[in-house]
């Protein structure tokens, strides 16, 4: 792959992670003056039962539609998204019985309120996320950038548009939020539909074909089940110890994250196919993977000192019900920094094929986060699960990089990590505790001369590279 083709590659494919990302930023200002922070915390409970379902119901057939896609033929690929959505979409319509059958008494008990039709709205969840997750699927495996992205921003777009007129004209409540997300998948779902009218004409399926894709997916649902109880532990933990409103607070504190999430998204979907090219030509060049070591740890560095050094200035734009979650979002921002820098020190294993490690590292980062909710949110809420989350992110890390370089060693620079690591946590408990703008803008900047000092050699060589193409750019023209 040309550098022209790649460059296209990537922004094709992010620019709808982009959009969809800032499209969410800045209309949750307007939703958090139309509905208040505990009904916002019951969607979020709402999303966490349904990701639980989700990712039961699909049993790894995802991971079954990439990794056969280019095996099979042209002719069995049309009936491939069929094939491999039969199984769950059955499966949601088994599960979601006892939401039917026990409505009031399961609403009560994840709700404590009885929301009619709650049943109702898990399967159309279900179903409607089941089926835009294999269209969006089935568009990337074919390389079709901008129908990625464009299928991503109408999810966006309608969500957004659905939420904010059912909470301004029908009821400011959690069902808006829920209505939004439903919509949402059904309108990036009828572009995918009328996209890729070839691979959607509903044939016969072949239930040998079915039985193969189920038998690959299966053995990733323990990883993915204990991945999402990873990533669920500060919503579960909250769940029990503390409010919803907390949750709501907690909730709106992410969408600081997705700022961050920009830069982690847009870089691992180019770092993948990149790193896996040059590995193939080239399994003894290591100083490939320090050097980018090093680049996207001081770009993530700087990124999320300056998020969380204007965290109340963004937050400004919320209602003032929703202040409180700028002392919540510091140390959730270590999340898109650890696991950013991680996809680069991850790939001895990956390049090894030792994947069993990949569950062992996400079952014991899961335990940290486990012990750290426990000790922390019964007295510090929100702030205690989003401490716990920031920290167990860096136990991720440290466990991915020591286990790859045992397999793959690479010369990282671990003391700029160490050093990097406690600046971050300094300047994330002064956002944390420390009350007034001031303190968060000085801590950041001090943190972010730190940061420059440390990197100093990079910086240098990133201004010279920069130089030197401007200059050649310049002579071009």
């Amino acid at each position: 792959m040309g550098l022209r083709k790649y460059i296209y590659n990537f922004f094709s494919f992010s620019v709808g992670t982009w959009l969809g990302a800032l499209i969410s930023f800045f209309t949750t200002p307007i939703i958090s003056y139309l509905i208040v922070p505990d009904e916002f915390g019951r969607a979020s409970m709402f999303t966490l039962v349904y990701s639980i379902l989700y990712t039961v119901v699909v049993l790894g057939l995802d991971q079954s539609f990439v990794r056969f896609y280019y095996e099979i033929g042209e002719e069995e690929r049309k009936g491939l998204f069929w094939e491999c959505i039969t199984v769950p979409t059955v499966l949601s319509l088994m599960v979601i019985v006892p939401f039917l059958l026990f409505e009031e008494k399961l609403s009560t008990l994840f709700f404590q309120r009885y929301y009619p039709h709650i049943g109702l709205l898990l399967l159309l969840s279900l179903i409607s996320g089941i089926f835009q997750r294999f269209n969006s699927v089935s568009v990337r495996m074919q390389q079709k950038g901008l129908a990625f992205s464009t299928i991503q921003i109408i999810s966006s777009v309608a969500n957004a548009a659905c939420t904010i007129l059912y909470a301004r004209f029908i009821s400011p409540d959690f069902y808006a939020i829920v209505a939004g997300q439903i919509t949402g998948n059904i309108f990036s779902l009828a572009y995918g539909f009328m996209y890729d009218k070839k691979n959607r004409k509903i044939t016969k399926v072949n239930f040998q074909n079915i039985k193969k894709y189920v038998r690959y997916g299966i053995p990733f649902l323990p990883t993915f089940l204990v991945s999402w109880l990873f990533s669920s532990m500060d919503r579960i933990s909250l769940r029990q110890y503390s409010t919803f409103s907390e949750m709501g607070l907690y909730s709106a504190a992410f969408k600081l994250v997705s700022v961050m999430n920009l830069v982690q998204t847009g870089f691992t979907m180019a770092w993948a196919p990149m790193v896996y090219e040059k590995y193939a030509k080239e399994p003894e060049n290591t100083d490939f993977y320090r050097k980018a070591f090093l680049t996207i740890s001081l770009v993530m560095y700087l990124v999320g000192l300056v998020a969380i050094g204007f965290k109340d200035i963004i937050f400004l734009l919320f209602s003032k019900s929703y202040r409180e979650a700028s002392y919540i979002a510091p140390f959730l921002i270590l999340m898109p920094i650890m696991y950013t820098i991680s996809e680069v020190t991850v790939v001895g294993i990956n390049f090894k094929k030792k994947t069993y490690w990949h569950m062992v590292i996400v079952s014991v980062s899961a335990l940290a986060n486990y012990i750290g909710n426990t000790l922390l949110v019964p007295t510090l809420g929100g702030k205690g699960a989003a401490i716990s989350t920031g920290l167990s992110y860096i136990v991720f890390f440290a466990m991915r990089t020591i286990i790859s370089k045992k397999l793959y060693p690479v010369k990282y620079d671990i003391s700029k990590i160490i050093v990097g690591n406690i600046v971050m946590v300094v300047v994330a408990l002064i956002g944390t505790f420390k009350r007034g703008m001031i303190s968060s803008i000085l801590s950041s900047g001090v943190g972010i001369l730190v940061i420059l000092w440390l990197y100093k050699s990079e910086v240098k060589t990133m201004f010279s590279m920069a130089k030197t193409e401007f200059l050649s750019v310049h002579r071009n023209d």
